[in-house]
């Protein structure tokens, strides 16, 4: 006997911890009438809702949301507190995907820092890692050559960036080389730059590009501009 809709409709959320409203918006029905009529009995499940749902949230079983059969989480599948899907592969490393914001499309992401009930459908774009991890981590489009010096590490235009988040309390404890740099998320602008400076009584930084001509020179920028650090972890071009 199949499990009732109803049923793995409040698994699913539970699972999540979402409420169903915030589901519907997830998925893209705005109107809520989907997931409305599954949780008052008036409809099961559709293939197509099935579909909607297994898009958004990578880790959920399609055929388990049909029938009920089986385990509500794929095997092998784990996401951690950010939302960061991780897919482990044969040799253990693992597939982790993740949202894409293309510098372009900046201002556009500050919204969803702002107003929580700002949703974008944004590009979602995997990478390989080695490890499963717990922080919080997001794709970037870069846009020009400032961190291109013609060297190994050096990132050119246009290339996809994955980076993981330096929590704000960790700031002042300062910036150790890397050899991706960083991406920094201010009022001003998005920056893809090495942080060579910290000043605590200022409260700034030292930014840094890696394209030696002049119009990429050094600048300060404060930290009660910044809302977000990323260290670049990969890179794909």
């Amino acid at each position: 006997m199949l499990k009732p809709s109803t049923e793995i409709l409040q698994e699913l959320l539970d699972h999540l911890g979402v409420k169903a409203n915030r589901l519907s918006v997830e998925i893209g029905d705005n109107s809520n009438s989907r997931i409305y009529y599954v949780r008052n009995g008036r409809s099961k499940i559709s293939p197509k809702l099935a579909k909607a749902i297994t898009e958004r949230y990578k880790e959920i079983d399609y055929d388990y949301l049909l029938t009920g059969k089986g385990e509500l989480v794929r095997k092998g599948v784990m996401v951690n507190n950010s939302g960061n899907v991780f897919v482990e592969k044969p040799d253990g490393s693992f597939n982790v995907t993740t949202r894409l914001v293309p510098f372009d499309a900046y201002s556009s992401y500050l919204e969803t820092l702002d107003d929580v009930s700002v949703i974008h459908d944004w590009e979602e774009v995997t990478f390989s890692v080695d490890r499963y991890g717990r922080g919080n981590y997001l794709a970037f489009k870069n846009k020009g050559d400032s961190m291109n010096g013609g060297k190994i590490n050096d990132t050119p235009n246009n290339s996809l960036l994955l980076g993981r988040e330096l929590q704000r309390h960790h700031w002042l404890d300062g910036f150790n080389p890397t050899l991706y740099g960083w991406i920094i998320l201010s009022k001003k602008n998005v920056f893809h730059k090495d942080i060579i400076g910290l000043n605590k009584e200022k409260g700034t930084i030292l930014c840094h590009s890696r394209n030696t001509s002049p119009e990429f020179s050094n600048f300060e920028l404060e930290l009660n501009d910044v809302y977000q650090i990323f260290k670049v972890i990969k890179r794909t071009f």
